[in-house]
C-alpha cells in the first residue's frame, strides 16, 4: 500500500461563530480530537495538523488529550490562513510529496467513523483510482484519499477557499465515489449547527 499520510486542515478562523469551534466540546471531547481519532487505528505513517488561528491552543489540547501515537503529530503553521483552505493545502505540500496516498480531512468534521477510514483503505487496494471520496445524498464529503503526485502542480496554484474541490471537479474521471454516511458531510459552522446537535441529545460546551 505504501506510505499513507493524514492531513487535518485546522487553520480556519471560525469567523461565523466568534470562537474557535475546534475546541468546542461534544459530549466531553473537543471537535478537533473527534476529527482525528478515527484515523488513529489505521496504518497511517505520518499525521499532519495544519494550524493557523489559535494554533497554540490546538497544540496544547491535542498533546494533552490524544493517546501517544506510533508516529507523532506534526504541526504545520499556515500564516496565510485568512486566504482560505487553499493556503492550508499549499502549506502542507512540502511535507507530503513523498506519500503514496494522503487522507485530507477537515478539523470541523467530528463525526466521521473509524470504519469509513478502514473501508477506504481496503478499497484503495482493490481499485486503481487516484481519488477516493465519500458521497452522501448527492453531496461530496470527507475524508478525501488521494494520490497527490499527478496533481502537485495544480495544488500549488490553488487559490481561495475551494481547496481540493477544484481539482476533484476537474478530474472526475479519476474519482471513485463510495457510499458515505451523515458523518461524511456533517460539520460545525454556525450556531444553528450547534443547536441541531443539542436537539439530537449531544452535550455541547465551549472549550
Amino acid at each position: 500500500m505504501g506510505k499513507i499520510y493524514t492531513v487535518i486542515l485546522a487553520a480556519g478562523s471560525s469567523s461565523r461563530l466568534g470562537f474557535n469551534k475546534l475546541l468546542l466540546k461534544i459530549d466531553g471531547e473537543t471537535v478537533i480530537k473527534r476529527a482525528i481519532t478515527p484515523f488513529l487505528s489505521a496504518n497511517i505513517d505520518r499525521f499532519f495538523i495544519v494550524t493557523g488561528n489559535n494554533s497554540d491552543s490546538l497544540k496544547e489540547e491535542l498533546k494533552k488529550t490524544l493517546v501517544p501515537l506510533s508516529s507523532p503529530l506534526i504541526f504545520v503553521p499556515n500564516q496565510n490562513y485568512r486566504e482560505g483552505m487553499s493556503a492550508s493545502v499549499k502549506a502542507v505540500l512540502p511535507f507530503i510529496k513523498q506519500a503514496d496516498r494522503v487522507f485530507f480531512h477537515l478539523g470541523d468534521k467530528p463525526f466521521v467513523q473509524q470504519k469509513m477510514i478502514h473501508r477506504m483503505l481496503a478499497m484503495l487496494m482493490d481499485r486503481n483510482k487516484n481519488i477516493l471520496l465519500p458521497q452522501y445524498r448527492g453531496m461530496k464529503g470527507h475524508p478525501v484519499l488521494m494520490n497527490i503526485k499527478p496533481y502537485l502542480q495544480e495544488m500549488m496554484l490553488l487559490e481561495g477557499d475551494k481547496g481540493l474541490r477544484e481539482i476533484i471537479e476537474k478530474h472526475l474521471e479519476d474519482v471513485l465515489f463510495i457510499e458515505g454516511d451523515e458523518g461524511s458531510i456533517l460539520d460545525i459552522d454556525t450556531i444553528e449547527d450547534i443547536n441541531q446537535l443539542k436537539g439530537r441529545g449531544y452535550t455541547i460546551e465551549e472549550g
